[in-house]
């Protein structure tokens, strides 16, 4: 706690000022909205860690499960394992087996391209509340410091007697809630970088390698991405030609 002689009291008898009266109290009306940003940055940040867990998105050894189960009950044992399952690779397989169910002549690789990235824009959806929070919250931090330094000039030049020292406790009270703001915002930005870390390397790495095996052991063919497929012969009359 902070311990200092207070305005209009006896010299002899220091005013006790707690770091809740210091930090929070006095920041004013702002801090209405600061304190509520922080429980909802502390909330979002927990939310995803916890929804982007792999268990959550990508579960270790699915495609050796749903290989094993084509193996002993069937393919359609499997599609019914599938329409149970509640997380991000399940949802892809369930997308592209249904997709090139109705258009059978469709490429499978660029299908589950496809539905892998429409994947991984939900997750980073569903997750992003964050931006919000590391965006506002510099803001309402500074929306309070104008109004504590107007307040303070104000009385300032209504004083009779104006003191520099008492203008600097009050610009000194102002800068309160942009402290609040800028200690909200960072941890909210680092939060949401590594989370958004997170969703590409279930996009790049780990959904391709698990949702490639699942469909090949599913659709019972390799999915070769269109780059690798090899290239159509050149007729011969096209060689003598060149």
């Amino acid at each position: 706690m902070i311990v200092r002689p207070g305005a209009g009291t006896d010299w002899n008898m220091p005013e006790i000022q707690t770091a809740l009266d210091r930090y929070v109290v006095q920041g004013g009306i702002m801090m209405v909205a600061l304190i509520p940003c922080l429980i909802l940055m502390i909330a979002f940040a927990i939310q995803g860690a916890v929804n982007l867990r792999r268990s959550r998105v990508v579960p270790s050894g699915f495609a050796s499960r749903l290989r094993r189960i084509i193996q002993e009950s069937g393919v359609g044992e499997a599609r019914r394992m599938l329409a149970e399952e509640n997380h991000s690779l399940a949802e892809v397989i369930r997308n592209v087996d249904s997709h090139l169910g109705f258009n059978p002549g469709a490429d499978p690789a660029d299908v589950l391209r496809s539905e892998i990235a429409d994947e991984c824009d939900a997750l980073l959806q569903q997750n992003s509340q964050l931006a919000v929070i590391y965006r506002i919250s510099p803001l309402l931090g500074l929306l309070g410091t104008v109004f504590g330094m107007i307040t303070t000039f104000n009385e300032f030049a209504a004083s009779p007697r104006p003191d520099v020292q008492e203008l600097s406790v009050g610009i000194n009270i102002a800068l309160i809630t942009t402290a609040w703001g800028l200690s909200i915002a960072i941890p909210a930005y680092v939060v949401l970088y590594l989370l958004q870390r997170r969703v590409a390397t279930y996009e790049q790495v780990l959904l391709p390698q698990e949702a490639n095996d699942a469909l090949h052991a599913l659709l019972d063919r390799p999915l070769v991405p269109a780059e690798q497929k090899p290239k159509a012969p050149v007729p011969a009359e096209e060689k003598q030609e060149a």
